[in-house]
């Protein structure tokens, strides 16, 4: 297998933590002398960003897109076809089977292994899926568990590289704070709750945490899409009279996430779901420390380094670890220095790439090897296989 790969990367939404995820990914392999094509959706909110490689924004999640991305395979003739998700498993699954026909490897990262909706209903056909990649991204051992015990993925098809780095926290990316933003007060400590509106990410006890808490509470920014649909203005009433509030309650753009995150002191996820969320590493990219509950899921978060965790639910345990933040000034900076001295962006952009694309040679050196053989079992919907592509 040649050193030098034809990739294309498919990430259908455009927007959030897959879209910047699969672009640190895509300018990590760029980097490293591979010939990338990302394709992503139309509302690519990184459209304005300069990149190397080549990017195209078409999909619409729509059956056209299928037809779009057939057109892709054959303009850029590919070793291998990334997907970071799909949403329709059925011709997702006639589309592998096309790729593989054509001697095109397909790797797969499911940032959920099920669908939120439909989840056990739909579990036989994406187990099928999975079954018939040639390898599957699991981003951290529990990911890699499930994909193995629950979908039946064969352990020598799962590759687990773990890391999130985020193309918004490289040193290098545009950065712009929000102008709902004022400026800061003398010795204000600024703690940031980011998110869409969501009744079970802990914004109601947040806001009883801080109006129960003691003088010198943080200056709380709250941020996102939606992030106060379900909130009931008495209860934000009551916290404003303790303590600074400032709401950005709108779509926030790439440059202004950068923005809120780097002018930070802390980021708040008292969430009551569980959750493994990327944030945690974003904010770890941002030097920025985390107070958390213990539905709060990352394998690369360690305690009293990247931050500290409460119970969930816990308006009185979140009251007091919030007092500890805002009553010790030296302890946030304390775990900034801490942070400074981990993996950077840069590095962390090189590691994943770089394990990425061993793992695309060897996908691509099995599945050649499965095509030469003539004793390879058909499988389902399988049809043989033709020479050259």
């Amino acid at each position: 297998m040649v050193d030098r790969l034809r990739i294309l990367l498919v990430e259908g939404s455009g927007r959030g933590f897959l879209s910047h995820y699969v672009h640190a990914l895509a300018y990590g392999l760029y980097e490293g002398g591979h010939t990338v094509t990302l394709v992503t959706g139309r509302g690519d909110e990184l459209a304005d960003w300069p990149v190397p490689f080549a990017k195209s924004a078409v999909l619409q999640r729509s059956v056209v897109d299928w037809f779009r991305l057939a057109r892709a395979v054959v303009q850029t003739s590919p070793d291998v076809v990334h997907f970071q998700w799909m949403n329709d498993p059925f011709l997702g699954g006639a589309f592998v089977a096309w790729l593989r026909r054509r001697g095109i490897a397909v790797a797969y990262t499911p940032h959920n292994l099920l669908p939120h909706c439909g989840r056990w209903i739909s579990m036989p056909v994406f187990r099928w899926l999975y079954r018939n990649m040639d390898r599957v991204v699991a981003r951290d051992p529990h990911m890699a568990w499930g994909a193995e015990e629950m979908l039946g993925v064969p352990p020598d098809k799962i590759a687990v590289l773990p890391g999130s780095p985020n193309l918004i926290a490289h040193p290098a990316a545009q950065r712009r704070t929000p102008a709902e933003l004022p400026p800061r007060r003398a010795g204000e400590a600024r703690f940031l709750f980011f998110g869409h509106g969501c009744p079970r990410k802990g914004l109601y006890e947040l806001l009883e945490a801080v109006a129960l808490g003691a003088v010198g509470a943080p200056h709380l920014v709250i941020a996102g899409s939606g992030v106060i649909r379900h909130l009931d203005p008495d209860r934000l009433e009551r916290a404003a009279r303790r303590a600074r509030i400032t709401i950005i309650d709108r779509y926030v753009p790439p440059d202004e996430v950068a923005g809120l995150f780097f002018d930070a002191d802390a980021l708040l996820m008292p969430y009551i779901k569980r959750c493994s969320s990327p944030i945690l590493d974003l904010a770890a990219a941002f030097r920025l420390p985390v107070l958390r509950s213990d539905r709060v899921e990352g394998p690369n978060f360690r305690e009293g380094v990247h931050g500290f965790t409460v119970a969930s639910g816990s308006v009185e345990a979140l009251r007091v670890a919030i007092a500890g933040l805002t009553s010790e000034p030296g302890l946030l900076e304390r775990l900034r220095m801490t942070l400074g001295r981990e993996e950077s962006v840069a590095a962390a952009m090189r590691r994943l790439s770089d394990s990425h694309a061993r793992m695309y040679r060897d996908a691509c050196t099995s599945l050649s090897a499965r095509r030469a053989s003539p004793a390879e079992p058909a499988g389902i919907g399988a049809r043989p296989a033709s020479p050259g592509r």
